[in-house]
């Protein structure tokens, strides 16, 4: 088969220079053109969508240190989950609920009390984008919060103790696209939840 190069040498004098300067810029074009055939538009739209977690994915994450934990909760502040099957109750703190468009993750207080009133209380960041979360500091029956020495992401289970982290990445946290929620919104999804009600 005749290559292009052969072709065009083949051609008179004034229409060998009137093709030149087209057939080099369609030569230079191929490479862009392939690499655009083989680029996947769905794949590519779901990267712009999740810009914001993957944007920082691959920075060290910052460790949270005790100056960076916030007060512990007080009663009045507390919301309770619905947890189905649970023998603990689930509440979240709603004044220590943060939620920031530069890093997209919601963060918040969350009190697991057991049957018998002991409390454990952690503060968490969710990502909505991955469904995963972040312990970043613990306390028990009282304060103050103290970071855990690892503050590593882990993904969301619907199963045992973590299916309260499910509830809240499901129904409260995030907004289209897999993003966070700005805290007005996951506070006012939150308005229906009961307000902590003493156990006898």
């Amino acid at each position: 088969m005749p290559t292009i190069a052969c072709i065009i040498n083949d051609l008179p004098d004034v229409e060998r220079e009137t093709l030149k300067i087209p057939t080099i810029v369609l030569i230079s074009l191929l490479p862009l053109a392939l690499q655009a055939a083989s680029a996947d538009p769905i794949f590519d739209d779901i990267e712009k969508d999740q810009h914001v977690p993957r944007k920082v994915e691959n920075k060290k994450p910052q460790k949270l240190t005790l100056d960076g934990m916030p007060v512990y909760p007080v009663d009045s502040d507390l919301r309770e989950l619905k947890v189905r099957n649970s023998k603990s109750s689930y509440y979240v703190d709603i004044s220590s609920i943060t939620s920031s468009k530069k890093d997209n993750i919601p963060r918040m207080v969350t009190v697991a009390i057991s049957p018998y009133g002991a409390r454990t209380v952690t503060y968490e960041g969710f990502d909505c984008g991955y469904r995963r979360f972040k312990k970043y500091g613990f306390a028990g029956s009282d304060g103050p919060l103290r970071p855990f020495d690892e503050q590593s992401w882990q993904p969301v289970v619907e199963a045992g103790n973590g299916r309260y982290r499910a509830i809240l990445i499901d129904n409260y946290l995030c907004g289209n696209f897999s993003y966070a929620a700005s805290r007005e919104k996951i506070l006012n999804r939150m308005n229906s939840l009961k307000p902590y009600k003493k156990k006898d």
